[in-house]
Formats: structure tokens, C-alpha cells, sequence
């Protein structure tokens, strides 16, 4: 027998969100949690939060566990952004406040399963559809709340609608594990990296005739003292060097008339700022214009406003914008040491200080040579290589893990209003 479907709005209201003013981003207070932190089609991002310390209501609060979406979209009403849901992730450190682009929802009902079986509903394209249908706008389009809660939904759910919901609940939280896990190995790089080769911890300690954790066949790759250099003292026997001298720029052209269903593209807009990991890439259909080749493994370097940070490996093979530089170590044993140099803070901060363009301040290739660093010997960077290049690979295969996981999100959610599995 066929389920009665009802409006959204008997399980929820949909609640607008503050009106801040600039003036108080950025000061101490709440997170604030606007457009910026939804992914299009749903999903949380947490370095787009900022932080708000103005006046607010406590009906705009959320807290971890809660759900907000967007009702105003600022791009082509055809992308799928309007009514994109996010769910606070249940770790996030504090409460935060919903600005008025987005909305709150807020329960009427106590079921927990049917208040995540929405949620997930509300990521469906029925959904986003839905709410672009009622949006309003030409050049930005917004959704009211009432609309909103006009989406139908199922009364109650059947036996298959709840077996989804829990496998969709399942899914996120093995995301999330996975996300943690890269996040940590990233951080290990980061670390082992700045250790060795910008600090020098290992030098410092053996001249100081202390014991450095580590393995004996590596401790004997660095020296125990310092020499005199033109950027200041530097390990013994290691010489000054530029990314230059490690890499280069591969500069291969695409044109569109060559593209085809199966090649990826990445977009500044892919990348995670400050992150090495790059999770995220979409298609190149509707692109008209010549892009860089990449094959896996490739460093993509954003050459737009470098501040932004916004410097990974490429887990794919496939073409790029042309304001992403395509790098490449010129051998691969230096590929983990080349990528943590053009990742690292220090680099990013003298690169972005010989940006040409005022408006859209963008650096290149040759503004490179002019890094100078404490360049190791080639046995030592290979003995990074063997140390770290383990880790990347470790988050390469991790990236892969939470497409498959993506992958199979997508096709319950498109199972999911129906109640069918197959």
C-alpha cells in the first residue's frame, strides 16, 4: 500500500538565519556559518567557518548535529547549490550562528531515524530541484522557508527507506574516519618535513651531542654541525638551492576538441586552502577553452592570489584551469621533498609577495628560481622520500576510498524517495 506523502513542513520548520554586519567577522564569538561552508549539493566545509562577535539571536544558533541549508545561490541557477544541506559535524568545537543565505532546521519530530532519513532527502536532486523550481532571482536566486517546507515527503518510511538511511549514516561515518586519517598523515608530513629541513632539529641535536630519535642509518645522513652560507648558517655539506634546481613547469596544452568523457578537471575552486590533499575534481563537459595536462601525481600549484594556499597532488589524471601551474620534480626519487617545499607556509609567503597584477594578483614559474633553501644532499632526500612517500601514497589511496564511498552515497540517494533499492 501505497505511503501518503505530506509537506517537509510537518516534520520541520525552516528557519532563516542573521543578518550580520562586516564589521564583526573575524572578531571573537561563534562560528559563522554561511553559504561559504556548504559544498554544492550538500556537505560541511570547515575552512570556509569564520568567526562573528556582533549582536545575535539564540534562535540563530546551531550546534554540532544540527542542520542548516542554503536558500540563496550567487551562481548559474543550472548548478546544484540551492538547498544544499549540511549537517554540523558532531566534533565541531563550538556553536555557531547561521547567517541570513542560509537556514536552520528545526525539528518538530523526536524520531532521530526519520530527522536523518530528511536530512538525506534534502541531499537528493529531487530536492535541489525542488527548490530551484520555487527560487525567485536573476541573477541571485533564493528559495523562501515556506517553499521549502512545501517539498513532499513520506509519511512515514518503509522498511527499504530505513535500511538506506542507516547504510547513508554508515557511509558518512566511515567519511569522516577517513578524513581524520588524512588529516593526521598530513600533518605527520608537514612535520617530519619542517623538523629535518627547516629547523634542523636533527643537526641541532646531534651538535649538541643529544640523542635524536630516529633510526641509526638515517641519523648518520645528517651532519653535526653548521657552516656559513648567503642565506645564513646551514647544515654542513648541504648546499643553497632553488625549486629550480629540483623541478619543473609542464607547460602540455588541451583543447577542448580533445577532451573527452573520461578526462577529470581541476578548478582553483577543488582545492582545500592549506591542504595537501586534494579530494575533489569534476568534468570537462561545457568547457570551451585550452587547459593544462596533469597525470597523477602531478603538483598543482594555484597561481591565482597564491595566499590562498592552495597546493596538492594530483590523486587523477587530467587537465587543469591555466591559472594552476602543472610541477613536476625532475626525478621522482625528490618528488616528496619538491612537494613539500612548494607546499610549505614559508614558500607560499615569498611567492606571494612577487604576485604581478593588482586586482588578480598571480605569481609564475619563473618567480620560483628566486627561493633560496638549505638543499640536503640526494641521499637524504631520498631518505625522506622512503620515509614519507608511504604517506602520500597512504593518502592517495584514502582519496580513491572516499569516491568509492561517494559513488555509492549517490545511488542511494537516488533510491531514496522512492523506497526501492533496485
Amino acid at each position: 500500500m501505497a505511503v501518503a506523502m505530506v509537506p517537509l513542513g510537518e516534520f520541520c520548520t525552516i528557519n532563516k538565519g542573521l543578518s550580520y554586519k562586516g564589521e564583526y567577522i573575524d572578531e571573537k564569538g561563534p562560528a559563522l556559518l554561511g553559504m561559504g561552508t556548504i559544498t554544492e549539493g550538500g556537505g560541511f566545509r570547515s575552512e570556509k567557518v569564520r568567526t562573528y562577535g556582533g549582536p545575535y539571536k539564540t534562535r540563530q544558533l546551531v550546534n554540532p548535529g544540527d542542520v542548516y541549508l542554503a536558500l540563496t545561490n550567487m551562481a548559474e541557477i543550472t548548478r546544484k547549490f540551492l538547498g544544499s544541506a549540511v549537517k554540523i559535524p558532531y566534533d565541531f568545537p563550538t556553536q555557531g550562528i547561521i547567517t541570513h543565505h542560509v537556514a536552520k532546521v528545526t525539528w518538530k519530530t523526536d524520531d532521530i531515524l526519520m530527522r536523518d532519513y530528511l536530512y538525506w532527502l534534502m541531499r537528493t536532486d529531487g530536492f535541489l530541484q525542488h527548490c530551484a523550481d520555487f527560487s525567485t532571482g536573476t541573477t541571485v536566486h533564493t528559495v523562501s522557508s515556506v517553499d521549502v517546507e512545501r517539498f513532499e515527503v513520506p509519511e512515514s518510511l518503509n522498511e527499504n527507506q530505513i535500511i538506506m538511511t542507516r547504510e547513508l549514516n554508515l557511509i558518512a561515518a566511515q567519511e569522516r574516519v577517513l578524513n581524520d586519517e588524512r588529516l593526521e598523515d598530513e600533518e605527520m608530513v608537514r612535520i617530519i618535513f619542517c623538523s629535518w629541513f627547516m629547523n634542523f632539529d636533527v643537526v641541532k641535536a646531534k651538535e649538541s651531542g643529544i640523542h635524536f630519535q630516529l633510526p641509526e642509518s638515517t641519523l648518520r645522513l645528517f651532519p653535526n654541525s653548521f657552516q656559513d652560507s648567503e642565506i645564513g648558517p646551514i647544515p654542513t655539506g648541504w648546499s643553497v638551492g632553488t625549486v629550480h634546481d629540483l623541478g619543473r613547469q609542464r607547460r602540455e596544452i588541451r583543447k577542448p576538441d580533445s577532451f573527452t568523457d573520461e578526462d577529470h578537471y581541476v578548478g582553483l575552486k577543488h582545492f582545500t586552502r592549506g591542504s595537501l590533499v586534494l579530494t575533489d575534481w569534476g568534468d570537462t563537459i561545457g568547457i570551451v577553452s585550452n587547459k593544462f595536462q596533469f597525470t597523477t601525481g602531478d603538483i598543482l600549484f594555484g597561481k591565482l592570489r597564491p595566499y590562498l594556499h592552495k597546493v596538492a597532488p594530483s590523486p587523477v589524471d587530467g587537465v587543469c584551469s591555466t591559472d594552476i601551474l602543472v610541477l613536476q620534480p625532475t626525478q621522482m626519487i625528490d618528488h616528496a621533498f619538491f612537494l613539500s617545499i612548494v607546499s610549505s607556509t614559508h614558500f607560499i609567503d615569498f611567492v606571494s609577495g612577487l604576485c604581478e597584477g593588482v586586482g588578480l594578483p598571480r605569481t609564475k614559474w619563473e618567480h620560483f628560481k628566486f627561493y633560496e633553501f638549505a638543499l640536503p644532499p640526494p641521499e637524504l632526500r631520498a631518505r625522506y622520500s622512503a620515509t614519507v612517500q608511504p604517506i602520500l601514497d597512504r593518502i592517495n589511496i584514502s582519496i580513491h576510498q572516499s569516491k568509492e564511498l561517494e559513488r555509492r552515497r549517490q545511488i542511494l540517494l537516488g533510491r531514496l524517495q522512492t523506497g526501492m533499492l533496485d
